[in-house]
């Protein structure tokens, strides 16, 4: 699956730090609705879990259901920025480092797994590509085991040996 093609040009660092606190502001605030105002109507977001899951998550809409699901499952979910974005010359392509911190105490739902009220802190990496203001395309990477290990949903295949 081809993404969604960028500008090419390079982000203005002033307008990437805007238009991430915007993003940042949209998943804290439990704001689905600044989505579209964010991305592309073809924006498609590429993740562990969209990957594991088999979910395509393309256009704004399917992107607001995507934030819907993520803090139905985890309500207290609180993002942070960590590090300074990166810049790709020669393409609108901005990388975001951030972490995430809550408790798993809401239901994932499909499959309809509740919450099993345990802690989770992990982090992550997300590399957007822009075209006329807005993401196009997002390809996120974090350790989705180590989250699954962290929430109670993953005890390990070590575990399951030793019984």
């Amino acid at each position: 699956m081809g993404s969604p093609a960028a500008d090419m040009t390079r982000v203005d660092p002033a307008f990437a730090a805007r238009w991430y606190d915007g993003w940042i502001s949209a998943w804290n605030e439990r704001k689905p609705e600044m989505i579209p105002g964010l991305v592309t109507e073809d924006f498609l977001l590429d993740s562990p879990t969209t990957r594991h899951t088999g979910w395509h998550v393309q256009g704004q809409a399917a992107a607001a259901d995507y934030l819907r699901y993520v803090v139905a499952a985890y309500p207290d979910l609180r993002w942070e920025v960590t590090a300074p974005p990166m810049f790709r010359s020669g393409l609108a392509r901005v990388a975001f480092s951030w972490r995430g911190t809550g408790h798993f105490s809401g239901v994932l739902d499909p499959p309809g797994v509740p919450g099993t009220g345990l802690p989770f802190d992990f982090s992550g990496l997300e590399v957007f590509d822009f075209r006329a203001g807005r993401a196009c395309y997002l390809n996120a990477a974090y350790d989705l085991l180590g989250l699954m290990k962290q929430i109670g949903l993953y005890q390990g295949t070590a575990k399951a040996a030793r019984s």
